[in-house]
């Protein structure tokens, strides 16, 4: 099992500190060092929620896989609304809740999504990540005013990127945003098992930007690596060791419980699915024009 410090603690506080340009409430640290440090407390750095896996690019290299969907589906919002609430309701604060897709910004039911999350008590940010191919409408934009609310825009200079508009928009507008610009990498490689040591998978996971930060809902449960999660989702990985039952019916202790034990897992299977432990990089966003296919 892998340290609380390193697992729970340092993510918090560099989550925190990463959110947004700029000073922040002295509040804000004060929270999480308490909730980090207090026994009783439950907090998590980052929570990834996938609304969708429909998406406006194909990228040959998506680590979340988007190519191989076939049929790529929205998750009903009443659904999505009711896994969110499950969750946050057992835990005390969530640093960073990641709305994601996909695309969340071709997501129908959005606005609805973020009304019923945005002023959960333990939600501190609110994050939205878009690769800028699509200007949401105005009703996403007065959502996305919330104080809360940061847009993450990521930018691999794709020809039907709308980066320059949709930041003109932003600032317009005073919404808060980042945007970064991605020229590489690392590749993930195809969906074929690699058959790892539980010990290489343990040096994996443990060196992993997932395992720190990429806690992911999909469809009920939550996974240990957001690759993980979609590798399951398309029948590529049967691995139970990597995800939590968020509706399995439990008391709030026993939530709070087997959900902490499950997220300082020190291994993920995921990782024997993955070549990101070899650190070779490619162009970002390449796209292809044709549904992928498992090579394993």
């Amino acid at each position: 099992m892998r340290s609380y410090f390193k697992a729970v603690v340092r993510p918090n506080f560099n989550c925190l500190m990463n959110m947004i340009p700029g000073k922040k409430p002295l509040g804000e640290y004060f929270r999480v060092f308490k909730d980090s440090l207090l026994p009783n407390k439950q907090i998590f750095a980052n929570i990834v929620i996938i609304m969708t896996t429909k998406c406006t690019l194909r990228c040959e290299n998506c680590n979340n896989l988007m190519p191989y969907y076939l049929s790529p589906y929205h998750i009903p919002s009443e659904q999505l609304i009711s896994d969110i609430r499950a969750f946050l309701d057992n835990i005390d604060t969530c640093v960073k809740l990641s709305l994601l897709g996909g695309e969340p910004f071709i997501y129908p039911e959005l606005t609805t999504v973020i009304d019923a999350v945005i002023d959960h008590p333990a939600v501190m940010y609110l994050s939205l990540t878009t690769n800028g191919t699509v200007i949401p409408d105005e009703e996403v934009m007065k959502r996305l005013r919330h104080r809360k609310i940061v847009l993450h825009i990521s930018d691999y200079g794709v020809s039907t990127q709308k980066i320059p508009q949709l930041i003109e928009i932003l600032k317009s507008q005073n919404i808060r945003y980042t945007h970064k610009k991605d020229t590489d990498w690392v590749v993930p490689g195809g969906t074929k098992y690699r058959g790892k040591s539980k010990e290489q998978l343990k040096i994996e996971y443990n060196n992993c930007y997932s395992s720190r930060y990429c806690g992911t809902m999909l469809n009920g449960k939550m996974y240990l690596c957001a690759r993980g999660a979609h590798l399951t989702d398309l029948g590529f990985m049967d691995a139970p060791h990597d995800w939590f039952d968020i509706r399995k019916k439990r008391t709030a202790k026993e939530f709070q419980q087997q959900f902490k034990e499950f997220y300082l897992s020190d291994y993920a299977e995921a990782c024997n699915y993955c070549d990101h432990g070899l650190k070779i990089s490619v162009k970002a966003g390449v796209q292809t024009d044709k549904i992928l296919e498992p090579d394993g």
